[in-house]
């Protein structure tokens, strides 16, 4: 085996070496992502195989001043963003000399292809999968119709971004290429090569043994899963695959139990071959386990249908008693509110909780509120008494009241509420 000169780097998504000092070889596998994905609800890392951004671009750096670099590559896509950064690191590579060789084991979809596009020369077996598409992007926030322009706008220069590989690779004029792009253009081996996303399929290359899942989310390449991220139509003749189930056989069962004979007498069963290599488990599809043994295999149907139909069970009963408990809630504030609006929340066809009912009628009292000071501010407006002002007070109104003044208003008042008549003082 050649001399390695250089550390061999080895990631869930790639590994890669250098031998000799002088030639790269990395295997590229996986979804291509800034930072590793964390699971919402339990914290953990995501399982599965990630081409990472900063590793990726800091092993990268090792094998710059090697001569020639060769990448297998099998990903579905993923972040525009890192895609682009490492297509253009990889070209300041090859720009600078590196001859840059990609093989597409599998699929260089979306994001993939831009990498895919990085290398001088793209090799593809007549099965691999080429997919080129507009980008695509989530939206979780408040947007007002100039934010929406803008994040279209955005998009179509990512776009633009990506075209200009693509064009750059194939000698494509831009309009056909933003026609593919539009339209989620996926290909095959030969297809890409005649377009020229691909400089030469490999005739004699091994099958990739590329399958489907039935729910077309995951790819199988030689037995590896891969979420999809994006795809179009798929070329017609991909296998679906069917996931295997674990069994453990009676004689593997046997083998295990050390303390039982296998075959009734006092002599120890001998292992079969499979229990022997695999810990007692071989791996079969659910039909090779059905038709050897048709029993087993409805009871663990049965079984499964029994654990589904307890899940959903149990799924309408929590359902339930949640709507019990938003009813409840409703009627316990439903004397704050008319018949038809309390009638809305619990059955319209925007029903609520009781809180989402306060909120509501809080912002239905606002509104209201605004509108009534609206409209008072234009009937006075509209008044003219604005422009009336007050009457001028006379000097005798301004002069303090002497005790004999007060005496006077006094006994005015009380004969006018005993109904006497009274003089004007």
């Amino acid at each position: 085996m050649p001399k390695t000169d250089y550390k061999s780097y080895k990631r869930e998504a790639y590994c890669m070496a250098v031998v000799n000092g002088k030639h790269a070889e990395m295997t590229l596998y996986g979804d291509i992502v800034e930072t590793r994905p964390i699971d919402w609800w339990t914290d953990e890392p995501v399982e599965g195989n990630f081409i990472i951004q900063d590793e990726f671009l800091q092993d990268l750096e090792t094998i710059k001043d090697c001569d020639d670099l060769t990448i297998h590559l099998n990903s579905c896509g993923g972040d525009a963003f890192v895609s682009l950064a490492i297509h253009n690191r990889l070209r300041e590579l090859a720009n600078a000399g590196m001859d840059i060789t990609c093989i597409v084991d599998g699929c260089a979809m979306s994001g993939g292809s831009l990498i895919m596009c990085a290398a001088n020369t793209v090799k593809v077996s007549p099965s691999s999968l080429i997919l080129i598409h507009d980008c695509w992007s989530f939206a979780w926030d408040r947007f007002n119709s100039t934010k929406l322009r803008k994040l279209a706008d955005d998009l179509d220069v990512i776009n633009e971004s990506q075209a200009e590989i693509y064009c750059e690779k194939t000698g494509l004029d831009n309009k056909t290429v933003r026609e593919m792009m539009q339209i989620e253009t996926l290909m095959t081996g030969r297809k890409a090569a005649e377009l020229g996303f691909a400089d030469a399929v490999i005739a004699d290359a091994e099958d990739p043994d590329i399958e489907v899942s039935a729910d077309h989310k995951k790819l199988f390449v030689k037995g590896r899963a891969m979420r999809i991220a994006a795809m179009g139509e798929l070329p017609e003749g991909i296998k679906v695959h069917e996931d295997p189930v674990n069994v453990v056989t009676p004689a593997a069962e046997c083998a295990l139990q050390h303390d039982t004979p296998a075959d009734g007498d006092n002599n120890q069963a001998e292992p079969s071959a499979a229990a022997t290599n695999q810990g007692g488990v071989t791996s079969m599809t659910l039909e090779e386990f059905r038709a050897q043994n048709p029993e087993a295999a409805e009871e663990l149907l049965n079984e499964a249908k029994a654990s589904v139909q307890e899940d959903l069970a149990s799924a309408r009963e929590e359902g339930a008693k949640t709507e019990r408990e938003r009813i409840a809630g409703i009627d316990e504030i439903s004397s704050l509110y008319d018949a038809e609006t309390v009638k809305a929340a619990k059955y319209g066809e925007n029903p609520c909780t009781a809180q989402e009912l306060a909120f509501r009628a809080a912002q239905e009292m606002a509104k209201a509120g605004k509108s009534f000071l609206a409209q008072m501010k234009s009937e006075y407006q509209e008044s003219g008494a604005a422009a009336v002002s007050a009457a001028p007070a006379s000097e005798e109104d301004d002069r303090p009241m002497t005790a004999e003044d007060r005496r006077a208003m006094g006994a005015a008042m009380a004969k006018k509420l005993s109904g006497e008549k009274t003089e004007e003082v």
